[in-house]
């Protein structure tokens, strides 16, 4: 019972997630880590985050191995794994694509954070270097970020997107939200002061 009220979550955050306009097509990747165990509910690859049904949804172990389910886990599987096993204290993960974020992403920065409340309740976001998606590359610069900063809740992933990590799928999906919030916020300040400069 407890597993299908989480792929019942997984299937209703994913939803949140496309319709917000966080990930575009078939992008984007979401997991759920099952408590008590040594296993992992994640999105199967090809379907739209929009899309998601339970059926939709693979239960791995920690090798990366299909338990239960049909068709492939994402090919991002490698860093949702690795999250889950340098931080113990993280429960699901969302990788997406925020046109904002990625902005950000794009440039190899750290995200600015504008306001009290970014700085309060995200702390720090580092970017990652790039590599190929699916690539063990990008799983390890993605895993060794989250156990570098064993206290950051999100990060961007050079000309990639983002990677959120909470305590319950909602409380990741919450991150990604003020994550996309503030880099559009961030890019806003950003505007307004060129603005004044040409004012001035």
């Amino acid at each position: 019972m407890q597993i299908e009220l989480l792929k019942k979550e997984l299937e209703y955050i994913s939803h949140k997630v496309y319709q917000k306009g966080f990930t575009q097509a078939t992008g984007g990747n979401i997991s759920a880590r099952i408590p008590g165990t040594e296993q992992v509910l994640i999105k199967r690859s090809g379907v739209s985050l929009g899309e998601v049904t339970r059926e939709d949804v693979l239960i791995v172990n920690m090798n990366g191995e299909i338990i239960e389910g049909q068709g492939k886990p994402s090919k991002e599987i490698g860093f949702h794994l690795g999250i889950y096993k340098v931080r113990p204290d993280v429960h699901a993960v969302i990788h997406c694509h925020p046109n904002y974020a990625i902005g950000y992403a794009c440039l190899g920065v750290e995200l600015p954070l504008p306001t009290v409340t970014a700085r309060k309740l995200l702390g720090y976001v580092p970017c990652v270097e790039e590599a190929p998606s699916g690539s063990k590359e990008l799983a390890k610069y993605v895993t060794e970020a989250f156990e570098k900063h064993p206290d950051i809740k999100a990060i961007l992933m050079k000309n990639h997107g983002v990677c959120a990590v909470g305590v319950t799928l909602e409380a990741a999906f919450n991150v990604t939200d003020l994550l996309e919030a503030t880099a559009k916020q961030a890019f806003i300040v950003s505007q307004l002061k060129l603005s004044s400069r040409v004012l001035i």
